[in-house]
């Protein structure tokens, strides 16, 4: 086992114009207003998103290794091991929504508001492995659940179209992670999002 890594994201942002468009980070959702005095909602939410251990960092051992018991510390190099869900760490929500006003015109073409969204479902990886040498670049796979938190800014305008522009925070554990051969991985990590959507919308 190996404690306490460092991981970072990969946005490929710099690749949005010039690559396929699903190698960025980006953000599906698909959702309804109840139409009721509370402003509630529910939505679909798909997020790719991406997690890359980093290299050569210094990490803690413990385990037992081709029967060689290990508790030190130990360089994580590439030849030891390579760990990342970079075609995604994916994942995919069902979000409960409230929506407030803070502004609407009196032509109601324009309204300015807040959202606070809450939400859970589960993780849909396709993860880029390799141990001590054995590489394992697998397919998408449940693999375990998510939750999070998100609230941000909604602007709604003729009726049919919006921005909305959040945080959200959330916590995703891994349970089965596909490894070379028949092994198993398992990690968590929280995660901090900055999501901006542009949208269209109309009534049922």
């Amino acid at each position: 086992m190996l404690h306490k890594l460092r991981a970072i994201d990969r946005d490929g942002l710099d690749e949005l114009f010039t690559s396929d468009i699903t190698i960025p980070q980006y953000s599906f959702r698909l959702g309804y207003f109840f139409n009721d005095k509370h402003d509630l909602g529910i939505e679909i939410n798909y997020d790719h998103v991406k997690y890359v251990v980093v290299q050569n960092q210094k990490a803690h051992l413990t385990g037992i290794i081709n029967e060689k018991a290990y508790d030190q510390d130990t360089v994580l190099t590439p030849g030891f091991v390579m760990f990342e869900h970079t075609n995604g760490a994916n994942y995919a929500m069902i979000n409960f929504m409230k929506r407030n006003n803070m502004y609407k015109s009196a032509n109601k073409k324009h309204w300015l508001g807040y959202v606070v969204k809450a939400g859970f479902g589960f993780v849909y990886p396709r993860s880029d492995t390799k141990i001590m040498g054995s590489r394992r670049n697998d397919i998408y796979h449940v693999a375990g659940y998510v939750g999070g938190i998100e609230s941000g800014i909604r602007y709604d305008a003729f009726k049919y179209f919006f921005f909305e522009t959040t945080l959200k925070g959330a916590y995703a554990k891994y349970v089965n992670v596909r490894l070379e051969g028949d092994g198993r991985g398992t990690h968590g990590f929280f995660s901090l999002e900055y999501i901006a959507l542009l949208g269209f919308q109309f009534t049922l």
